[in-house]
């Protein structure tokens, strides 16, 4: 009988325990410690022996052609696609989405303002107010994380956002639908934000004159807030200036040619010493084109006449003793679409490349790769980048923009209608 006793004790004493532990740790069967799990589980067959990214699984999926992706410093989702912006949680549920045609770019600054490269359509009465255009424009948008109602804030609508065209006749002279460089063929492909809030827009089209007064379409323009006279903030953006040292005709370690994306050296999430640098990274498209390097490193240093933009010819120097490839490889690339920088401690470089449907990994000094594990016997950095057209998890096709996160990237796989997500098998735990 006492050994009854003790045995049924036992019993219920256990059953206690499992079920405060439960309560503690969660269960298995809990429904948020299930989506934890499926949010980041990966696919077995995709852990390497050797260092290499793996695929978070499931992929994100519900998007019509996305284009682009960035993780802001709210550290919410957004992703660009034919339909518009779309806002998601860090799980990939969806929350927000805001119409806009033509969407293909987007980034959000410090103050959660979110920017949205598009189209819009315009009527201007002085010239004809039967004729609508179908003009490149930015969109700045408050409240798109939910925070409140959404609004436009303003819209930058080309060519009247180009300090460079300020004139009635400059900003007129190319809407002509019977002219090759009719300024409707004008695109917005890239925003980036620096740490106090002002923004590069990279910009190409048919027009590339150089020496005179207006910019030529392939550059890089860089706004910054309006202020009052107290210096307080006006919630608009002015075009500063315009990238003039980006050839926009013949490459070189400083072009612009049909430039399809740009960075900044700053990213979420938010913190006190933010990287205040200037330079940038751009992207080169036209693969019908022979364009040695098509992503760039461009310097902005400061000069007692201003800020200079140089070429960073440093990533020149290609120390093949420690890797086999660099950033610098000569025709290392088709056709860059997207760019991304990781502002933590790695200082990673990422470009996703839609003719070789590929992503690749550099380090900030040029270096393709990670370094090696302690206790490697490995000397040269591990090549981590990876590719191929398909719909496989290591595949690609067409993507267009990536982001980076807490040691997660994001790729905006376009044709294959999903926001893929990887992570160095290092780092997983």
């Amino acid at each position: 009988m006492n050994k009854i006793l003790s045995t049924s004790l036992i019993l219920i004493l256990s059953a206690v325990i499992i079920s405060g532990c439960d309560e503690i740790f969660g269960s298995k069967n809990d429904p948020i410690t299930d989506d934890i799990f499926e949010q980041g589980r990966q696919d077995p067959n995709l852990i390497l022996d050797e260092v290499g990214y793996a695929a978070l699984l499931p992929f994100w999926t519900g998007f019509d052609r996305p284009n682009d992706v960035f993780v802001g410093y709210d550290e919410l989702v957004y992703v660009t696609d034919a339909n518009g912006l779309h806002v998601l949680d860090g799980a990939g549920r969806m929350g927000n989405f805001i119409p806009i045609r033509g969407a293909v770019s987007v980034t959000q600054d410090r103050l959660l303002n979110v920017y949205v490269a598009a189209r819009t359509d315009t009527v201007i009465t002085a010239i004809n107010p039967s004729i609508t255009w179908d003009l490149a424009a930015v969109y700045k948008i408050k409240n798109a994380n939910g925070a409140g109602p959404v609004e436009v804030v303003q819209k930058l609508v080309h060519p009247f956002m180009d300090a460079s065209r300020a004139t009635t006749t400059t900003q007129r002279f190319r809407l002509d639908r019977n002219r090759s460089d009719n300024d409707e063929l004008v695109e917005i492909t890239g925003i980036t934000v620096l740490a106090n809030n002002d923004i590069y827009v990279s910009r190409r089209g048919p027009r590339n004159q150089t020496g005179q007064a207006v910019a030529a379409d392939n550059t890089v323009l860089m706004f910054t807030e309006d202020r009052d006279n107290s210096g307080n903030r006006l919630g608009t953006m002015s075009n500063a200036t315009q990238l003039r040292t980006l050839n926009p005709n013949v490459p070189s370690l400083l072009s612009g040619i049909d430039i399809t994306d740009v960075s900044s050296f700053i990213g979420p999430p938010q913190r006190e010493n933010m990287n205040v640098t200037q330079s940038l990274l751009l992207a080169q498209g036209n693969p019908d084109k022979e364009i040695p390097f098509r992503v760039l490193w461009v310097d902005a240093v400061d000069t007692p006449d201003g800020i200079e933009y140089r070429s960073n010819g440093q990533l020149l120097s290609r120390d093949t003793s420690r890797a086999n490839s660099f950033l610098y490889d000569e025709f290392k690339f088709k056709n860059p679409t997207g760019l991304a920088f990781s502002a933590d401690e790695r200082g990673h470089i990422f470009v996703v490349d839609a003719e070789t449907d590929s992503l690749y990994l550099f380090q900030s000094n040029g270096v393709e790769g990670v370094n090696p594990p302690a206790g490697s016997n490995v000397a040269k950095a591990i090549n981590v980048s990876f590719g191929g057209q398909g719909n496989g998890p290591r595949q690609f096709n067409n993507p267009m923009g990536v982001a980076y996160f807490r040691q997660i990237v994001f790729v905006a796989d376009r044709d294959n209608n999903r926001i893929a997500r990887y992570k160095l098998n290092t780092d997983i735990e």
